[in-house]
Formats: C-alpha cells, sequence, structure tokens
C-alpha cells in the first residue's frame, strides 16, 4: 500500500498544475471586478492595466485612440475560426493583420483587430461581442474581449511555460491544452475556472469541440505508440468521459458533428491522406475514404464531411450504403495553398486568398469586395473620385463612400485604362481590349449614356492631360502626340496640332498649364532622347515653337505654373531635384531619393510619393509635411484642396495643409456572390496605416 501512495503522489505531481503562470489582463476602467486585482487559480494575483472605453465605442489602452476600420485582408488568409453558429468569423493573412467578420450573410464589411499573429485561433459569443482566443508560435495564450466593430474591451496575456499548444471555444469560455499534457478551462481574464490532466503515460494531440462536450485525441503507449479518441464532458468542472469506439489509429486531425453522434479524423494511409467517419455511439464506421490534398476537416452536420483542399473545398456524403465525395467547390487558378476550414451553422468556411467561401454540398458563395484594389483612380467635381478596375466603377463622395455606379460604356472584352473628367457628365475614357490590347478613346456621357469614338486602334495606352482653363487637351507619350481642344456646348473634341512619330527611343510628353500663372504658356513640352528638350508654348498649334532648353536628366513632373522638375546628377554623385520655369533654371527640391511628382492646382505645391512614404514641399523647396504610407500608386488634387491617395488597397484623403486624414475607405461593392473576386493584393491596406 505504501509505494502504490507514493506512486499516486508522483502521479500527481507530474500532472497536477504547474507553477503560476504570469497573466497580463487589460480591463475597461470602472468595471465590476476593477476593485481587486483578478487571481490566478495558484491565488497569485495577475497584473492588470486599464482600457479606458471611448464614447463611440472604441478603445484607449496605454495613452492610444482608434476608431472602427474596415478594411478587407492584406494577403492571403492563413488561420481562421469560426463561431459555433456559423455566423460570425475571425481570420488572420499572411502579413499578420486580423481581420473580425460580425456576420457572414454580406451586411457587415470585415473589421481590423489588434493581435499578434496567431499559430492557433478560436472565436465564441460574448455578451460584450466577442471572445477571441490565440495561440502563438512560442506557446503564449492570449485572451481578448472585442466588441462587434472589433475594438479591444479586454484582454489576458499568458505565458507560454508551460506552452499552449492548442484553444478552442465552448459555450463556457476557451479551453486550452499545454504541453505539460493538462487541459484548462479559461475565463475571459485569464484565470483557470477548471483544470483536466492526461492520465500517465498519455499525450494529448488535438481536441474538438462539440455543444456542451469535447472530443480529444489521446496518444498512448511505448515504443509503438496508439492514437484513440475520449470524451470530454464541459461541465462545472473539466471531466474525461468514456473512451470513443473508432480504434486506435484514430488522425491526428478530428471533427466532431453538432450533435456529437459522428467523429471524423484526417489520418495517413501510407503517404495519402485518409478519412474515416465513425458513429459515436455504435463505432460503425460511416466512411472511410482517401482524401487526396485535404489538410483539414470538418462535419457541419451529421451527413456530411466538408474537407479543405489546396482547390477549395470537397465533399464527402456519408451513406452506408456507398460513401461517395463530391467536389462542390473550388477557388479557381488564383487559390493560395492553405487548406483552412471551419463549420457552423450548417455551412462550411472556408478562404479563397483575402476573402470567405461559405459553402454547402449544394453551394457555394464567396464573400468579399468587388472592389478592393483600383486599377483606374480619377478626380470628380466637388471633391468626389470615380474609381475602378476592368469595367466595374463607383464613384466616391468626400468620404470615400459609393454613392454612384456608373457605366462608362466600353463594351465586352474590354478593360478601362484611364479616365479623365471634363466637364459635367462628359469624361475622357481609353480603354483596352484585352485580346489584343487595341486601346481606343472615347468622349463618354455618363448620364446619358453617349459614346463618341475619338480615335481608335491606338497599339498602346497614351496618357491624357486636361486643363480647364483653356480646355485644352493633351495625348502623349505615343505614336501621335497631339493638343485637341474640347467644346463645352457641343461635346466635342477637336484637334489643333499633331506632333510628328516619335523617332525611335523617343517620347514626347505634352502637359497643358494655366496661362494666368504660367507667363502665358498654355503648353509644355518635354520631348525626351539621349538628352531631354523642354519648351514652353504660348500658341498649342505651333508645337514645334517657343522658348527651349536642352538638359540631361529624365522628367518628374510638370505644374500648372509651367514649371518643370527634372531628376538630375550631382557631381558628386546622388540625384538632385531641379526646377526649371521659361527655359531657365529656377532652383531646387529636397527629396529623400526617387520619387514621384504630383503638383497641385495652383502650381505652389508639390505632393512627393516615395516607397515608403508621402511628403508635401513648395516649389521653393520648403517642406511642409511628411506621411508614412508605403505602397501608394498615384496621388490626386481634387477641387476641393485635399489630396487622395491611391494604393493597391485603398484610398485615403489627406487635409493638404497638415497632412491630416480625412477620410480612408479600403474596399467597395462588399458582399456574398456566386463568382470569386478579385484577388487581393499582397499589401498591407491603407486604411491600416493611416489609422
Amino acid at each position: 500500500m505504501k509505494r502504490l501512495g507514493a506512486l499516486a503522489i508522483l502521479v500527481a505531481a507530474a500532472c497536477g498544475p504547474a507553477a503560476p503562470v504570469p497573466v497580463h489582463v487589460e480591463r475597461p476602467v470602472g468595471s465590476a471586478d476593477s476593485a481587486a486585482p483578478p487571481v490566478a487559480s495558484s491565488g497569485a494575483p495577475i497584473v492588470s492595466s486599464p482600457v479606458v472605453t471611448s464614447a463611440r465605442g472604441g478603445t484607449r489602452a496605454r495613452g492610444g485612440t482608434r476608431a472602427r476600420i474596415e478594411a478587407p485582408h492584406g494577403g492571403a488568409i492563413t488561420t481562421l475560426a469560426v463561431t459555433a453558429d456559423g455566423a460570425s468569423a475571425i481570420t488572420c493573412d499572411e502579413l499578420g493583420g486580423l481581420r473580425l467578420w460580425p456576420t457572414l450573410d454580406g451586411t457587415t464589411e470585415p473589421r481590423i483587430v489588434d493581435l499578434p499573429r496567431p499559430r492557433d485561433l478560436a472565436i465564441g459569443a460574448d455578451p460584450r461581442g466577442f471572445m477571441v482566443a490565440m495561440t502563438d508560435d512560442v506557446g503564449g495564450l492570449v485572451l481578448q474581449v472585442v466588441d462587434a466593430d472589433g475594438l479591444t474591451l479586454q484582454r489576458a496575456s499568458l505565458e507560454g511555460d508551460p506552452a499552449y499548444a492548442g484553444v478552442a471555444m465552448t459555450s463556457r469560455g476557451a479551453i486550452a491544452w499545454r504541453a505539460d499534457q493538462m487541459i484548462v478551462r479559461l475565463g475571459t481574464d485569464g484565470t483557470i475556472g477548471s483544470q483536466l490532466p492526461a492520465e500517465a503515460g498519455q499525450r494529448i494531440l488535438d481536441v474538438a469541440v462539440a455543444g456542451d462536450r469535447a472530443v480529444a485525441v489521446i496518444e498512448t503507449g511505448a515504443p509503438a505508440p496508439t492514437q484513440r479518441a475520449r470524451w470530454i464532458t464541459l461541465g462545472a468542472k473539466l471531466s474525461w468521459g468514456a473512451w470513443i469506439d473508432a480504434g486506435t489509429e484514430v488522425g491526428r486531425v478530428i471533427a466532431v458533428s453538432p450533435s456529437g453522434k459522428r467523429l471524423a479524423s484526417l489520418g495517413k494511409a501510407g503517404a495519402a491522406p485518409q478519412v474515416i467517419v465513425v458513429d459515436t455511439g455504435t463505432g460503425k464506421v460511416l466512411a472511410n475514404e482517401p482524401a487526396p490534398g485535404a489538410v483539414s476537416i470538418g462535419l457541419p452536420d451529421d451527413d456530411h464531411v466538408a474537407l479543405a483542399t489546396q482547390a477549395g473545398i470537397s465533399w464527402i456524403a456519408l451513406d452506408t450504403a456507398k460513401p461517395t465525395q463530391k467536389l462542390a467547390s473550388t477557388g479557381g487558378p488564383d487559390v493560395v495553398e492553405q487548406g483552412i476550414l471551419g463549420v457552423g451553422g450548417g455551412h462550411a468556411i472556408g478562404a479563397s486568398n483575402g476573402e470567405l467561401m461559405i459553402a454547402t454540398p449544394t453551394k457555394v458563395e464567396f464573400l468579399g469586395y468587388e472592389l478592393a484594389s483600383p486599377a483606374v483612380a480619377a478626380a470628380a467635381p466637388k471633391g468626389q473620385l470615380l474609381i475602378g478596375v476592368g469595367d466595374t466603377f463607383a464613384m466616391l463622395d468626400k468620404d470615400l463612400r459609393a454613392i454612384a455606379t456608373p457605366t462608362l460604356g466600353i463594351g465586352a472584352g474590354a478593360a478601362v485604362s484611364s479616365v479623365l473628367w471634363l466637364a459635367g457628365d462628359d469624361w475622357l475614357v481609353e480603354a483596352s481590349k484585352i485580346a489584343d490590347g487595341a486601346t481606343t478613346l472615347s468622349l463618354v456621357d455618363i448620364a446619358h449614356q453617349r459614346t463618341q469614338v475619338i480615335r481608335s486602334g491606338m497599339p498602346i495606352v497614351q496618357t491624357l492631360m486636361f486643363e480647364a482653363t483653356t480646355n485644352l487637351v493633351t495625348l502623349s507619350l505615343g505614336d501621335l502626340p497631339g493638343v485637341s481642344t474640347y467644346d463645352r456646348g457641343t461635346h466635342r473634341l477637336d484637334k489643333l496640332a499633331v506632333m510628328p512619330k516619335p523617332k525611335r527611343y523617343e517620347q514626347v510628353e505634352l502637359v497643358p498649364v494655366v496661362p494666368a500663372i504660367a507667363g502665358g504658356v498654355q503648353v509644355v513640352v518635354a520631348q525626351m532622347r539621349d538628352r531631354m528638350t523642354l519648351r514652353w508654348l504660348k500658341d498649342p498649334r505651333a508645337l514645334d515653337r517657343g522658348v527651349s532648353i536642352t538638359v540631361d536628366g529624365s522628367l518628374a513632373g510638370v505644374d500648372r505654373a509651367g514649371h518643370v522638375f527634372v531628376w538630375q546628377n550631382t557631381p558628386t554623385g546622388p540625384l538632385e531635384l531641379v526646377v526649371y520655369a521659361d527655359g531657365k533654371r529656377t532652383g531646387t527640391l529636397a527629396s529623400d531619393g526617387p520619387s514621384v511628382m504630383y503638383p497641385d492646382l495652383a502650381g505652389t505645391r508639390i505632393l512627393q510619393v516615395g516607397q515608403r512614404s508621402v511628403t508635401l514641399v513648395t516649389v521653393d523647396g520648403a517642406v511642409k509635411w511628411t506621411h508614412a504610407l508605403e505602397g501608394v500608386t498615384e496621388a490626386l488634387w481634387l477641387d476641393d484642396g485635399s489630396i487622395a491617395i491611391v494604393s493597391a488597397a485603398g484610398l485615403a484623403r489627406l487635409d493638404s495643409a497638415t497632412g491630416g486624414v480625412l477620410a480612408a475607405r479600403c474596399g467597395w461593392r462588399f458582399g456574398l456572390t456566386t463568382k470569386q473576386h478579385p484577388v487581393s493584393p499582397r499589401v498591407e491596406p491603407v486604411c491600416a496605416q493611416v489609422r
């Protein structure tokens, strides 16, 4: 008896509670339990710090503030978790950005959540919004309560000693299993409400939740280990239940149907994945099927198995007479190989690059943005913007929200390459055929759906520019650069002058300017060969006349006052940005390196767009402000004085005087469709950058 008692003491010591785990908790000031610090299971106090709730429901932690941020992912989704009812989800992308999807019905856009990059994710309902649990790559655990906007209300961080191997969400809160073979149930503040050690010689490989119970995959025995499935009761206290008659080779990845009647496991038959489904009550095998490419598994109901593969979601119908496998959905050739899956509400939820796939055995829908990465953007009247990609366009108000979906009349099989507002409802539109690249220039009345073809069969897309004070339109960087005049009354475009076809290795850019602030000059010509010739023309019909100068360097831009900005090498090597006007060098501009120039409408300021920042400078070289922004593809000066920043992942509108953010938006036309949306660019959305 003494020897048995000693053995029991040794087992208890091995499987009992580990040393107290440091926990850091952030909670709202003034909450019911904020008067006294929370206490861990060992009795040690948990260090806490406040999170102050803002008036609009946001949070302020450690002196920082932010409001709700709606944005698509900045790359392919790599981690996913779904609530038990299948109504909400949380995801992480390849750049480490997390998004809360409060609903999956197409009515609510994903919101940015502030969490570190997770290894494993779980999500459940909370009276205040959602409870999110995650493990990281070093075995730490974070428990975070967020509201429906994704804003943090409370956070508890548990250090990974012992390391946390996985986490799942139950109706009673999060459960996690640790490297010391202990399963614990945790409160939102990180305290342990109950714990369940594995028995001697056992190792916990995976846990799946179903209703008020869970199933664990237990590895036992050495040197030839076996893997079996065992129930866990999720009552007031965690406790072990009966072993499930599913054999001794249960796969390391398991799923349980919501009723608990079916257990599916994903293992290996040799080198190939194999899925086995059993009736948990009788142990009867309902399916034993090859699962090529499958890396994750789910049981949305008692009758179907969902498999996440590199190509999408496939299904197995549990017909006991003859199990069959049916491919219900694929994401197409652009799907990133990831194979992640969540189930709930009778649906299987997977990921197709940066959007969600919501599938049943007979239907698949894609939840995302039809227009998230604008390829074309143009300034519109009253501070508005027109953006689009292909033949999908949206008119945006000052808050960058879509107020109209104009049609540009480009015809089937073509995509808009550039667009320019002239006056009223008249727009110049360049569109190229997808098949052969042939480009057409048209004058389009978008209100009345009238299109006049100005020029067709152009071999390349050319640069369009318009000056409203002179009604001059220029076409540059093509085979026949020229100047036309726009007649607002007759809605016509009439040619004034055309330059000879440029010689090989020659490019010509024609820029219309404002005579009143450019000393009477109407057009600036930049003729680029081995050296560059600049001309300032007062007569747009005589493109070979005017004050001229030939310089070494490359053109950076021209403003409406006739200032020409040229990149030139200095005697010591570094580039400098030199300013020319009316045939003379007038000064230089400050610059931290190569950048693209976007002059304002008055000819007094220039926005310099670099790789990692945008900077506003005056023509006399004074730096006004700098904004750290990456991935900017274009900047537009709007007629209300603000600046629209265009990126591959969204837009921002800045106050030109201060650089302050007036609005930001990173996706339009959000919803559910039966067709996969365009692939997300691999770049952090501008909405996340400017917050």
